[in-house]
Formats: C-alpha cells, sequence, structure tokens
C-alpha cells in the first residue's frame, strides 16, 4: 500500500472493497450528526455523515464501530473516510469526531487517497 508526503500530511491510498460490511447513513444536517449521544441501535460498523458544504465537498462525520468490543467511537478513520469516497464518487474534506480532519481524492484505477490529521483523545 503506497503511502507519501505531500504538504503538511501524510497520504495513503486504498480501496473501498478493502473495508467491507462498512454501512454509510446520511443525516439531513451536521447538526443532526453531532447530535448523537451514543452510537444508533445495530451491528456492524456505521458511518453516518451530512454535508456541510455540498459544493466544497465538506462533510460531518461520525464512526461508531457497533463491535461490542467497549470502544463505541472511532475519531477518525481513514477506511470508513475511503468507502464514503468512492461512495460519492468525489473528493472530500472530512470533518470526524471531535474535530479530526480527513482529506479524500480519487486515485488511479479506482482507488482513493487518503490524508489527514487526529484530535488526540485525552
Amino acid at each position: 500500500m503506497p503511502t507519501w508526503d505531500e504538504g503538511e500530511f501524510t497520504w495513503i491510498r486504498g480501496r473501498a472493497e478493502w473495508a467491507p460490511g462498512r454501512l454509510l447513513q446520511e443525516y439531513p444536517s451536521p447538526a443532526a450528526v453531532e447530535a448523537l449521544t451514543s452510537p444508533p441501535p445495530g451491528d456492524g460498523w456505521l458511518y453516518v455523515w451530512a454535508w456541510q458544504d455540498r459544493a466544497a465537498g465538506c462533510v460531518r462525520t461520525r464512526g461508531f464501530p457497533r463491535r461490542g468490543d467497549g470502544i463505541t467511537e472511532d475519531e477518525a478513520t481513514g477506511a470508513s473516510a475511503v468507502v464514503l469516497t468512492a461512495a460519492l464518487g468525489r473528493p472530500l474534506d472530512i470533518t470526524q469526531g471531535r474535530g479530526s480532519q480527513i482529506l479524500t481524492r480519487l486515485g488511479p484505477d479506482g482507488t482513493v487517497d487518503v490524508g489527514g490529521r487526529v484530535v488526540a483523545d485525552d
């Protein structure tokens, strides 16, 4: 899996099919995504998202593993960002969790490039 530095980010390239079983659920607004106090009911990985600015490709997301191992929310998940980018077919600027930033863009041959910065979990 190739990685490279570009500007202030380190990038990696992946494919949506490398993260099978991730459910994407669009919400009506970023406020609705932020208002979640716990993972929505269900099983399996859930990536909730809403447009912040559709024209600019900015989205607000949260990632919920829902696998029963005590990890309620993933602060910044590149795999889910790859899946969302592939599904929408466009580059994204993603705000996830408490404020991590994930940038994505379409790569060659159906791949997705992903880079970003994570808010530390105190």
